[in-house]
């Protein structure tokens, strides 16, 4: 049948496309008119809440189809720059990518959501398990465990053998080829064992190994990518219909031990679920009007098992359990979740309920644990690493939600992405931890970025106009050359990160093209090298204003005044 259905006139097809791209520049040309519109709107601060550069969110219309992202995401402030969004639009429609044949594995996306292959059975599996001596029980009757199970335990493998690739500077080359190997073949083995074991009816070990294998899809990710939100889609989905939503004491037939790992679960889920729409600017998909489920305890491991009767109480919050982080970071995300909601709801708030919330977001971070509060990194020197980076990321969080004072609190956290910078560097405090360095983290590095951007563009506007609107801001020519030195710094940061993410090149263009105009020259850094430092060929790639960004630059040495100011360095870095 399909060698009798004749191919279509090549005039059809002409028309097709002709149409399709004749929507499709209708469409840019009218967003492009609403956004210049909106651009040239009268700064006013007497409104019930503070505007907003894109109070719609910003769609995006091009050939390799459409994107959104709502207000509160740094690509919409930066697409309330006409310039850039011009700009960033040509590049990406001159990088589309184009229709290939590779092998699956080459995809950026999780490969679990493609159709994968199953030429392997439960005990072909087995057989790539290399034997320990801790997995004697299991090997005495191996068959007699779920697969699943088996997909848990290839994800705890896949994701240790990522974390000795993070060591590559202490490897040889053919070491690194047979980690490299181990980690695809481990991958491989992960997804197969979801998929023969149906993962999507739920059940035992499902949502462990899936959150295990989001992890190891995300472990070397500089960019959020879609096709991780829908892979959150899929976990959040299994997770609702097997009712982890639901609290644990509402169903007696759950075990004390069984609920509890439910809440630990169900924790690690809002978190995921929060972190990928922020990065992507997109709602979330858990509400917290449909769930009931309660924090897990501050409990350490060996304080219950499957035989506990009765769930011990929490430990006090001065004692730093593995599960303290994760309390943590969920209560900031809790009051996090309802100031990002309001950012992006359609209908308007007052001004009151931002302050109330403002307010709830400074009291969530003082009831911070101490142990886990960010005091500067001169009392964080006997900190162990993961302890360390915990810290910055909860500090970054609580600035991140702080609408009420939006300016201040993007200059906080530049100051944060270049402590960060500094101390992943060979021999600094979060150099065996700069594997936990994570697109998330990246994600409010762009937005205090662009926030920035955009307010140094909007006054050098309303500077050239002679108006006095720019002073509801509540920052002056000090605070404004501050900002250019932050924002000089970042720039020194972003244009390391060019090689590996296209996000990076996007803010090294937006840092470039407002200082032109200011009174702050970027000037051509000095020929040098550090030890993650690598040449800007990713950036050189821009068309047009900024293709002179990097060409043949390398990131300039550190100067003596940047090295006082962390003097703090010293042997007992090493960690």
């Amino acid at each position: 049948m399909h060698q009798t259905l004749p191919n279509p006139p090549e005039q059809f097809v002409d028309e097709t496309r002709f149409t399709h791209d004749q929507q499709l520049r209708a469409t840019s040309q009218y967003t492009s008119r609403l956004a210049a519109r909106s651009i040239t709107m009268e700064i006013e601060t007497q409104h019930d809440v503070s505007p907003s550069p894109s109070d719609n969110g910003s769609l995006t219309t091009r050939n390799a189809g459409i994107s959104y992202v709502n207000s509160s995401h740094w690509a919409a402030v930066l697409d309330s720059i006409t310039e850039l969004r011009n700009h960033f639009a040509q590049q990406e429609e001159d990088s589309a990518p184009q229709v290939t044949t590779q092998p699956i594995t080459s995809f950026p996306k999780p490969q679990l959501l493609y159709n994968h292959p199953i030429d392997e059975t439960s005990a072909s599996l087995i057989e790539c398990l290399p034997p320990r001596s801790t997995y004697e029980d299991f090997w005495k009757n191996p068959q007699s465990v779920p697969i699943l199970w088996l997909g848990l335990l290839f994800s705890i493998m896949c994701l240790s053998t990522q974390h000795q690739q993070t060591f590559s500077d202490k490897t040889t080359k053919s070491q690194i080829a047979e980690i490299e190997a181990s980690v695809d073949l481990y991958k491989r083995k992960t997804i197969e064992c979801l998929l023969l074991g149906h993962y999507t009816r739920g059940g035992s070990y499902v949502l462990e190994t899936l959150i295990l294998y989001f992890l190891v899809e995300c472990f070397h990710l500089k960019d959020m990518d879609m096709g991780i939100w829908i892979l959150v889609g899929h976990i959040v989905q299994i997770a609702l219909h097997t009712g982890y939503h639901r609290d644990a004491k509402h169903f007696p037939s759950i075990s004390p031990f069984a609920g509890e790992m439910r809440r630990r679960v169900w924790a690690l889920i809002i978190q995921l679920d929060s972190s990928v729409a922020t990065q992507l600017g997109l709602p979330r998909l858990i509400r917290e009007s449909h769930t009931d489920t309660a924090e897990p305890r501050n409990l350490y491991d060996s304080d219950f098992d499957e035989h506990t009767v009765d769930l011990p109480e929490s430990r006090p919050e001065s004692e730093t359990t593995p599960t303290l982080y994760v309390l943590a970071k969920l209560r900031l995300l809790s009051v996090g979740a309802k100031i990002a909601d309001v950012a992006t709801a359609l209908q308007s708030h007052p001004y009151a309920k931002i302050i109330e919330l403002d307010q709830r977001i400074d009291n969530a971070q003082n009831a911070l644990p101490s142990s886990l509060k960010w005091n500067g990194l001169a009392s964080s020197l006997n900190v162990q690493s993961t302890i360390l980076v915990q810290r910055i990321w909860l500090e970054v969080t609580q600035y991140e939600f702080s609408r009420s004072a939006c300016l201040t609190a993007a200059m906080r956290i530049l100051d944060l992405q270049w402590l960060v910078d500094e101390e992943t560097q060979l021999d600094g405090l979060l150099y065996q931890s700069r594997w936990r360095v994570s697109s998330a983290f990246f994600n409010d590095f762009h937005l205090a970025t662009s926030v920035l951007c955009y307010y140094l563009h909007t006054l050098k506007n309303e500077q050239e106009m002679n108006t006095e609107s720019t002073k509801g801001y509540g920052l002056d020519s000090v605070d404004a050359n501050k900002i250019r030195q932050l924002l000089r710094s970042s720039y020194d940061v972003w244009i390391r990160q060019g090689d590996i993410s296209r996000e990076a090149r996007k803010a090294v263009c937006a840092i470039r093209y407002v200082l032109e105009g200011s009174a702050l020259k970027l000037e051509r850094p000095v020929s040098g090298n550090t030890p993650s430092a690598s040449s800007g060929t990713g950036v050189a790639s821009f068309p047009g204003e900024c293709a002179h960004v990097c060409s043949d630059q390398r990131v300039p040495l550190l100067d003596a005044d940047k090295v006082s100011k962390t003097s703090c360095r010293s042997a007992n870095f090493l960690v």
